[in-house]
């Protein structure tokens, strides 16, 4: 019986902490893959932006297009702010963090000029918060594993 449970014991001690030390790998794996994702979706909206608006800007449809575009990104926005952070990267997630409420008002911005006929992206800084925010995805790529 003394054996069972210092087996027991033994077991609980190794592999409880190993259980933790899996999951906080998982969650800074998970974190970093995430956050790549995010950002190159924003890089990608960046570098198609001027075509989207120029589209829009003669085409219904392209015009509704970009507004569900934008309602997407702006969903991707705020789930991005739900991400699970490891600890080392609790100030660069902030940091995105605070471009995303600069862009989050930009998209809404981008929203109310499509509707009103205005140029979809004039005056709402999506364009410069995405440069910064870009240039945060070096960072991000050295917590991607290789």
């Amino acid at each position: 019986m003394k054996k069972y449970r210092l087996s027991l014991l033994l077991f609980i001690l190794l592999v409880v902490p190993g259980c933790g030390f899996a999951e906080k790998v998982e969650n800074s794996v998970n974190f970093a893959t995430d956050t790549a994702s995010y950002m190159q979706t924003l890089t990608e909206f960046g570098q198609e932006m001027d075509t989207l608006a120029a589209d829009a800007a003669t085409d219904t449809q392209a015009r509704e297009a970009l507004t569900d575009r934008l309602a997407a990104l702006k969903e991707q926005i705020v789930q991005y702010a739900d991400l699970q952070v490891p600890e080392y990267a609790a100030d660069l997630h902030q940091s995105i963090v605070g471009y995303n409420e600069t862009l989050q008002q930009g998209v809404d911005q981008a929203i109310t000029n499509l509707e009103q006929g205005k140029a979809a992206f004039e005056s709402t800084g999506i364009p410069e918060t995405i440069n910064k925010v870009s240039e945060l995805l070096n960072q991000i790529t050295q917590l991607t594993p290789q």
